[in-house]
């Protein structure tokens, strides 16, 4: 989906030379390009990309960029990232501690051609202290930061939750901490150098945990779906093939009305329930009072009855339930930008949206070396017998 011309996007002007791969850094630039950042992805034939190159995942986290292939251990793709860098207002990356120095294009090497240039580095664990060098993705970075010690059942081992979301969440902190950087950058003309870790993104994610334990000396541990604060507070198997609605009671006016709604009035002075602690102490029995009801009903018609009735409840959605959603269908979440291979494709659109401004950039991820001409000629000007000597020497790999 192209934007109209005659409208600028936020960040229309700003040029980012992308190093990154896998999901943290590739969502953070994808995100940036549809807001109209130039996002250049510098890839390689001659390294197995981690993210591979097919499948949706690589489609949705690499649409709205441009691409260029260097072979990066060659000293001429090293000078030729160099050039662009010094084109370019941002580069980023999230190789291992010392990949891109050993390059050639650590920030010392950048801001040598690009004095002002915001670099970022991601690495799993950060590139200071004893486990700087320590190779990491989601699971390794959830399980070092204690969020996976808090989830899973109680007398179970630790769990995983289903999807890459320490990725996610360190991507959209690159892109707050980028832009606080240009901002800087405009200001005083002055570059940054912003180190990350994807394992103290996750920290930064679950305070409750690290208070209780700093005032109280008590370690959570698993809480299974329940909430320390809150009962009854699950997930409630409904009718109908593996259906089931996220229910959170939060107070006693809530408590009150979702008796009413089940139609057990009497569980208000039921001694096993009266008030909050109680409940929480015999939640247990009372998540299986509580399913008795919910497998009377369908997800969508157990979360309408509790929200008419103001309490916190929504249908645990799989991928064919989100594609069909129809509050997600009248929102846009799903934007339609083309084809892959005659079929249609869409993206999931961005996850904010601007009043006053254009439709965000949607476009398929670009092959490999794609804007190869592009770059180097358009870009930084090289003639055509020295592109085809690069291509021959295998610099354009």
């Amino acid at each position: 989906m192209r934007r109209k011309m005659n409208k600028q996007l936020p960040l229309e002007g700003i040029r980012i030379a992308d190093f990154t791969q896998v999901v943290q850094g590739p969502y953070a630039t994808t995100l940036l390009g549809q807001m109209g950042a130039e996002i250049i992805k510098i890839e390689t034939l001659s390294r197995t990309q981690m993210d591979q190159r097919y499948g949706p995942m690589f489609s949705n986290l690499n649409g709205s960029k441009k691409s260029i292939t260097l072979n990066l251990k060659d000293p001429r793709g090293a000078n030729i990232a160099k050039e662009l860098v010094k084109i370019s207002d941002v580069a980023m990356e999230n190789f291992g501690t010392g990949v891109m120095e050993r390059f050639g294009l650590g920030y010392e090497d950048l801001k040598e051609v690009k004095p002002d240039i915001v670099m970022l580095s991601s690495q799993a664990l950060g590139r200071t202290g004893p486990l700087k060098d320590a190779i990491g993705y989601f699971a390794e970075a959830s399980n070092f930061a204690g969020f996976s010690h808090l989830t899973g059942y109680t007398e179970g081992r630790p769990g995983m939750v289903g999807a890459i979301w320490a990725d996610h969440l360190t991507g959209m902190h690159m892109i707050f901490a980028v832009l606080s950087a240009i901002r800087h950058q405009r200001r005083t003309g002055q570059g940054q150098y912003i180190q990350m870790s994807m394992a103290e993104m996750v920290i930064s994610a679950m305070p409750e945990a690290i208070l209780d334990y700093s005032v109280n000396g008590r370690d959570l541990g698993r809480q299974e779906n329940r909430e320390i604060a809150m009962a009854p507070h699950n997930v409630y198997r409904c009718k109908g093939f593996d259906k089931w609605i996220a229910i959170a009671v939060g107070n006693e006016s809530e408590w009150n009305a979702f008796c009413n709604v089940v139609g057990h009035s009497e569980w208000i002075q039921d001694p096993r329930f009266s008030d909050p602690l109680k409940r929480w102490e015999n939640q247990k029995e009372l998540d299986t009072l509580i399913t008795e009801w919910s497998l009377d009903h369908t997800d969508y018609e157990a979360m309408e009855a509790l929200q008419k009735a103001g309490i916190a409840a929504g249908p645990v959605l799989d991928g064919t339930g989100l594609v069909n959603d129809p509050h997600l269908k009248e929102r846009g979440v799903f934007v339609p930008i083309g084809e892959v291979e005659g079929k249609p494709y869409s993206q999931v659109a961005h996850p904010w949206r601007l009043s006053d401004s254009p439709t965000p950039y949607y476009a398929i991820a670009p092959g490999m070396g794609e804007h190869n001409q592009y770059v180097l000629s358009n870009l930084l000007g090289m003639d055509e017998n020295t592109i085809s000597q690069l291509e021959n020497d295998g610099v354009l790999v």
